[in-house]
């Protein structure tokens, strides 16, 4: 009789599904090292990215572990969005990060030359992109055991911090926007019983933070050698492991707060 218990036991956790995850924005920076720790760590990584085809080290990541699983994913072409939430319909999400994002560069957001269409594109990319990504998922979210939806922040979009002129005021606005937007997902969700958290990644050595200080896009893409002793600056896999440790730790008591990537509260 015992053996038949530790046999039928160990049929039971064997078939146990793993933990599942879905990054958005997988294809560099902090994306890419967000994917790479949770494969690593045995979790089921969806991965999605605008042009997948030609995101060279996401497919190495994939080829070399199987636990990845790659998919295109405009986060501004609506779908696109409902033809991946359908795909995955009877998948259970534990963690949803929406970390797909825009800088915009300077141009355009100088003071006297602020222009629409960046702004549009920001608002569609870092905003409604979320909300949407969220809204589409909320049911693989809710099904799962830790039921989490998260999205990469700043505290440029902070309110009570902004003292002073910012070179990127549009950017400021949509994460801002972003901020409150994740709020009403959160109310939304709550009697669900998931947990929604903005998080603020610290500042990361990405190409997005040498376009922030005043390269073009074309120089910072070029960037590979990042000055890791560069005061207050953290590598992408040092932010990634940080974001994590937040996630792990976080519970429905905090759905809608807005964290550092100690975990501590921002005011925003």
């Amino acid at each position: 009789m015992r053996t038949i218990f530790i046999v039928f036991f160990f049929t039971l956790s064997s078939l146990a599904a793993a933990d599942t995850v879905l990054v958005t924005g997988s294809n560099r920076g902090i994306g890419l090292e967000l994917v790479t720790q949770y494969a690593a760590d045995g979790w089921d990584v969806i991965a999605t990215s605008r042009t997948p085809d030609d995101d060279d080290n996401l497919q190495a990541l994939a080829a070399e572990n199987s636990k990845v699983t790659i998919e295109a994913l405009d986060v501004t072409d609506m779908k696109q969005i409902a033809a991946l939430a359908d795909k995955y319909q009877r998948t259970a999400i534990d963690v949803l990060i929406n970390n797909a994002g825009l800088l915009g560069g300077r141009p355009g957001q100088e003071w006297g030359n602020l222009d629409a269409d960046l702004f549009s594109q920001l608002m569609a990319v870092n905003v409604f992109g979320p909300i949407k990504v969220s809204e589409a998922f909320a049911a693989h979210v809710a099904a799962s055991e830790q039921k989490k939806i998260i999205v990469i922040s700043s505290t440029i979009g902070s309110i009570s911090r902004m003292q002073n002129p910012t070179p990127f005021p549009l950017l400021a606005t949509s994460k801002a926007a972003v901020n409150m937007g994740m709020r009403t997902v959160a109310m939304q969700l709550q009697d669900q019983g998931v947990t929604v958290a903005m998080l603020m990644p610290g500042i990361v050595q990405t190409r997005m933070m040498y376009q922030a200080g005043g390269m073009s896009l074309e120089e910072a893409s070029q960037q590979t050698n990042f000055d890791l002793d560069r005061p207050g600056t953290i590598s992408a896999a040092e932010s990634a492991s940080r974001i994590r440790n937040v996630v792990a730790s976080i519970d429905g008591s905090e759905t809608g707060t807005f964290l550092n990537n100690d975990g501590s509260p921002i005011e925003w």
